[in-house]
């Protein structure tokens, strides 16, 4: 097998790996998702939610909004 960067296997592994990366990103920010509704569900307030995730506050109201709930302000 010759994994030369310009090899038709190489090219493949490299399509793969980034296939598999692209599927556990989807996944992880789906993970995230779930986890901002709970806490929102359980009364942590959006500024909180947002600092702790590592999101802007519109980002999580958009979420939220995107999930059918309606963010508090």
């Amino acid at each position: 097998m010759n994994d030369s960067p310009d090899s038709p296997v190489a090219l493949e592994d490299a399509a793969a790996t980034v296939h598999l990366a692209e599927q556990a990103v989807r996944a992880a920010r789906r993970q995230l998702s779930m986890a901002i509704v709970a806490a929102y569900q359980t009364g942590e307030p959006v500024a909180s939610i947002a600092a702790r995730a590592g999101k802007e506050p519109y980002q999580v109201r958009n979420l939220l909004d995107a999930a059918g709930l309606r963010a508090r302000r």
